[in-house]
């Protein structure tokens, strides 16, 4: 049986970094947020389930509007739930098919919602990436050259770093004082040692 391990941080904390780390390291490793993208744009389901929930055609152009449906559902809690609750089981679905054809015996996947939609439960642990609120916002803005308020907007639909720190199996700190490499190395030689990998 696959060993899963779930890899997550609210936004600007860095988890991509260590992601490409573990990868780097020969481990495989799913990425939610951008397979969830390709399969917005090549799920049928899902392109039926939008355009018949929003009565608007979001393919129209050949592939997903995504100003389109973000204008739709970033100010209205409901219509992002709805989205939220249609694409991430497919989500899920696509990552279990994805680690069968695996050879490691040993997975990751990269989620940045992991606690917020309850899916800690499908793995043998969680690593948490986290880091201070103003340091994610400082990261946030630099990356994606957007308003302090946009940020704070976007990390009021995360749960608090507290809340998910008491969740985490592991809590790695991506504060610019210790290091991302040391401390990703660590935690996989802890995560071995528990699993007798």
């Amino acid at each position: 049986m696959k060993i899963k391990i779930g890899i997550t941080g609210g936004i600007g904390s860095g988890k991509s970094t260590v992601a490409k780390i573990i990868e780097t390291l020969g481990y495989p490793v799913y990425y939610s947020d951008q397979r969830a993208k390709e399969l917005m744009n090549s799920s049928d389901e899902i392109k039926e389930e939008l355009n018949n929930h929003f009565g608007i055609d979001f393919y129209a152009e050949g592939s997903l509007n995504r100003k389109l449906l973000a204008d739709k559902i970033f100010q209205n809690k409901a219509e992002l739930t709805f989205v939220n609750q249609l694409v991430h089981p497919i989500v899920r679905q696509d990552f279990y098919l994805w680690s069968e054809n695996q050879t490691s015996n040993i997975v990751f996947q990269e989620s940045a919602l992991l606690f917020e939609t309850g899916n800690e439960k499908n793995f043998t642990a969680t690593i948490l990436i986290t880091a201070t609120d103003e340091l994610r916002i400082q990261r946030v803005m630099k990356r994606d050259n957007c308003s302090r308020v946009s940020v704070l907007e976007r990390m009021k639909n995360q749960l608090p770093e507290t809340d998910k720190i008491t969740k985490a199996s592991y809590v790695l700190y991506n504060n610019e004082t210790e290091s991302v490499i040391q401390q990703t190395l660590q935690i996989l030689e802890k995560l071995k040692k528990a699993n007798q990998i």
